[in-house]
């Protein structure tokens, strides 16, 4: 059922959505969404109809998340999608099946997908605080040091505890180390 939305043509992000099928939060945050709950569109050039339902305005919203950072991020293609991943499953992601449309709240989005996108990371480098010098880096900052380093920054966005440090710091440092 899902398929019908992430091959619409509007969805430019198709593969990368088909790839979080079958993660199990992915399939929860499915069932959740109610399938007789619209949402109002007000531009019909992408929908070509006045409402859309919940599972169609999520995938949509998902769509358009990973568009922004593909927009950002420009490294491995298959490094960016396990960022995506990653960055997908925690608080902020309720964006994603907001009652609002995203083309009427377009700076709101933005805003929310960058929270969701540095939640990962902001629990990682108050851990990281504890053993090296690190600054925690607003978002450009981020993006910028992902798209310098390029290889192996996915794990600022790993889930990094006490029990993995040894395998997390030496690759932490390296990224933090000025060029």
């Amino acid at each position: 059922m899902i398929n019908k939305y992430i091959n619409k043509d509007y969805i430019n992000n198709s593969s990368d959505i088909k790839a979080f099928i079958n993660d199990e939060e992915f399939k929860e945050i499915i069932k959740k969404l109610d399938n007789k709950k619209y949402i109002k569109v007000t531009s019909k050039l992408i929908h070509k109809k006045s409402k859309i339902n919940q599972i169609e305005q999520f995938i949509f919203n998902l769509d358009n998340y990973i568009s922004y950072i593909k927009q950002l991020i420009h490294i491995n293609p298959i490094e960016l999608r396990y960022i995506l991943k990653l960055t997908l499953y925690n608080k902020h992601n309720k964006i994603l099946y907001s009652d609002l449309y995203y083309y009427d709240y377009i700076e709101l989005y933005q805003i929310k997908f960058e929270n969701m996108f540095m939640y990962n990371y902001i629990n990682n480098i108050k851990l990281l605080k504890k053993y090296i010098k690190i600054n925690k880096r607003k978002f450009n900052e981020l993006i910028l040091i992902i798209n310098t380093h390029k290889k192996r920054t996915y794990c600022y966005f790993e889930n990094i505890n006490n029990n993995n440090m040894n395998f997390y710091l030496p690759i932490i440092e390296s990224i933090e180390k000025p060029n």
